[in-house]
């Protein structure tokens, strides 16, 4: 059942330190990238990020003393965001919706991950700079942001907290 998986899927912050078997990673990423995108232009790259290639991007995501837990990822994922490729007669700020799809493509992530039972933490401060620099990233491409993926050091599903639904849905209006 679908929310089961959404149950299961959390921001991981206790990595065991096992790396993620290249096929299984290969296996999340292509599934991840059955997500929907306006007008199906798929606006992203994902950069798988393992071994020795890890080890040097640890520390750009560890910026200012933050995910410090990135001690223990395997392996990372670098989600770009590319140029929106959108149909003629869609008006304004086009690129926006590379943002929107951006968001999708890395939510199917995080989810396909937590299907294979992997651990995954969406991470949003970072050096792009740096990391652009280490995984080649052209400079007109964005990093929107980075994944941290493993096996979580401890089992099982932690309590979610959310808002009272009657503050986060509504019904005919606001």
């Amino acid at each position: 059942m679908f929310k089961e998986l959404a149950l299961k899927r959390e921001s991981c912050r206790a990595y065991d330190g096992r790396p993620v078997p290249h096929e299984l990673l290969q296996e999340i990423l292509e599934t991840a990238c059955l997500s929907p995108s306006a007008c199906n232009s798929q606006p992203w790259r994902l950069i798988a990020v393992e071994g020795e290639v890890a080890e040097k991007l640890r520390p750009m995501v560890q910026a200012a003393g933050l995910n410090r837990f990135a001690d223990k990822v395997s392996t990372f994922v670098v989600i770009c965001e590319t140029k929106a490729s959108l149909k003629e007669g869609v008006s304004g700020d086009r690129q926006r919706f590379a943002q929107m799809d951006v968001g999708m493509v890395t939510m199917m992530l995080t989810l396909a991950a937590a299907d294979q039972g992997a651990s995954t933490c969406i991470l949003g401060c970072f050096r792009e700079n740096k990391i652009k620099e280490l995984l080649n990233i052209p400079e007109d491409i964005t990093v929107r942001l980075v994944v941290a993926m493993g096996y979580a050091e401890k089992e099982g599903v932690r309590q979610k907290v959310r808002k009272p639904h009657s503050e986060t849905i509504g019904y005919q209006s606001w």
